[in-house]
């Protein structure tokens, strides 16, 4: 038994020690896809390397409003040359045209992570970097006869359905509305935020958030106006739901399509700001806490130490002991134990107590961490958006007739 207590303690060891460079989470957060360019200049050569050098600074400034809120984008650090080399790890080309004076290219941009955070530390820009739980879009809409969450028709749960919102820290998703969904949650159920029914739709997608969104028409308004109430709610934790309200005007000589079209666009820029906000590390505070897991095998703490990895507020984590039943770890964090807890809670670990004990576990029937293979039946996430292409120098008056796949290989 000393000795199964003994090998038991190494492999604990190792798992707690040995960390991986960069997390799953990393490389898909610091990483900017679909970056569209196009350029012309006086010859091929030319015309790529000011398309390459406008898609990294274009992904810069994607990259910095994923990981900040609007209200600091002021203070970013402009995107020079020098800050690009320092930031931008590699890319990776497709969709490559050319010409002999035009370029055009699909470019995906890999930065360097500890790169990017020292640079905001250092230009005092607090930042996010933790993705949520995937949000699960409820959209409600008052009809005619009252609200509508699955019938039609309804404007506002299509607007949804077409939105494709840009790649960010909360993952958008909708339910299928099949007859599963339909049972576990009405229009009422969903604005009065009747906990058994949402957690019978989080369940239903492995533990999802909800997203509760009210929309309003008022036809008898010149011009037609949306009022929107959304709600998004944490099934899996016992904290009050986060709350906004918006109204939403439609421009002159516009369809109403396009005005629910613009109140999704500044319901989901609420939704992620908000996220950002409530998850930004503060690197003037930190701490360090001795918690304990609970685990009845080994497989138990292997799952925990994996959701572990690639916390943002997690700086360290160390093995202290190993007894029957229970491993004891130091973790050190940025911020405090409340804002700790929300991130990991968006790895289905829970961490109750307070000083001088705390213990972490699994939450259960949580889902799998975001780093590991998904749930054999993934969610309906929405498309990424595709970027918008940068300003460009004026085009010749007539394209050129000549422009062919190019050759060139994808760069490391």
């Amino acid at each position: 038994m000393a000795m199964w207590r003994f090998v038991l303690l190494g492999l604990a060891a190792m798992l707690a020690l040995v960390r991986p460079a960069a997390s799953a989470d990393d490389r898909e957060v610091f990483t900017v896809a679909a970056v569209t360019v196009d350029a012309t200049a006086a010859n091929a050569a030319a015309a790529r390397d000011a398309a390459r050098n406008a898609g990294a600074r274009q992904a810069y400034q994607i990259l910095l409003a994923r990981l900040t809120v609007a209200a600091d984008r002021d203070r970013l650090p402009p995107p020079s040359e020098t800050v690009l080399n320092d930031l931008v790890a590699g890319f990776e080309v497709a969709k490559e045209r050319a010409s002999g004076v035009r370029y055009l290219a699909d470019y995906t941009y890999h930065f360097r992570p500890d790169a990017v955070r020292n640079l905001l530390r250092q230009a005092g820009v607090p930042f996010a970097e933790s993705r949520s739980k995937p949000l699960v879009v409820l959209a409600v809409m008052d009809g005619a006869a009252g609200p509508v969450l699955w019938e039609d028709p309804n404007p506002w749960r299509d607007a949804w359905s077409a939105h494709t919102p840009r790649a960010g820290l909360v993952p958008w998703a909708l339910p299928y509305g099949e007859l599963d969904d339909v049972q576990a949650i009405d229009a009422e159920a969903a604005l009065n935020g009747d906990g058994a029914r949402l957690q019978a739709v989080s369940q239903r997608y492995n533990g999802a958030d909800i997203l509760v969104t009210h929309a309003t028409l008022a036809h008898d308004a010149d011009p037609h106006t949306v009022k929107v109430s959304s709600a998004r709610y944490a099934p899996a934790l016992a904290l009050p739901p986060q709350a906004w309200e918006q109204t939403y005007t439609a421009e002159k000589g516009k369809r109403d399509g396009d005005l629910w079209a613009a109140a999704v666009a500044g319901t989901a820029a609420q939704v992620e700001d908000a996220w950002k906000s409530s998850n930004r590390i503060d690197f003037r505070k930190s701490g360090t806490m001795l918690v304990r897991v609970p685990v009845s095998e080994l497989k138990d703490w292997i799952t925990v130490r994996n959701r572990l990895v690639g916390i943002p507020a997690i700086e360290r984590s160390n093995l202290v002991a190993l007894d029957r039943g229970e491993v004891k770890l130091s973790i050190s964090y940025f911020g405090d134990p409340s804002e700790l807890r929300l991130a990991l809670a968006q790895r289905d670990l829970v961490l109750d107590g307070s000083d001088p004990d705390w213990v972490l576990g699994l939450r259960p029937g949580g889902g799998p961490p975001p780093a590991l293979p998904a749930a054999p039946t993934p969610l309906p996430v929405l498309a990424p958006e595709p970027s918008a292409p940068p300003a460009l120098p004026p085009e010749p008056s007539a394209l050129p007739s000549d422009i062919v796949p190019s050759a060139r290989p994808a760069q490391p």
